[in-house]
């Protein structure tokens, strides 16, 4: 198997593609929930959408710690390994508070 040049872009790509699949899942309620498993400040994912931080080994291993239904091998290695297509932007996240369901 032939991995591409490593893409800290893509990686980070690939990071925030999988946090928005968990919460569409109903893995995690909130990116903010999410944030608190990652022992994160709730704006990682808005550092990470502007390149000012990177996902990193301790917040692919705590991702796969707090959920294991988390895809850390296509974040780490791409479609390469898992066959999985690769992002072409961010995912869109929802702004402000979720609406409360009566």
């Amino acid at each position: 198997m032939h991995l591409p040049e490593f893409s800290e872009a893509q990686m980070d790509l690939r990071f925030l593609a999988e946090a928005a699949r968990l919460l569409e899942i109903g893995a995690v309620s909130t990116y903010r929930k999410l944030a608190e498993q990652l022992q994160q400040q709730p704006a990682i994912f808005r550092e990470i959408e502007k390149g000012r931080y990177h996902c990193n080994a301790k917040l692919l291993y705590q991702l796969a710690r707090c959920h294991a239904q988390a895809d850390v091998e296509w974040v780490l290695f791409g479609q390469a390994r898992t066959g999985r297509p690769e992002p072409t932007a961010a995912p869109k996240r929802e702004r402000g508070r979720p609406v409360r369901e009566r």
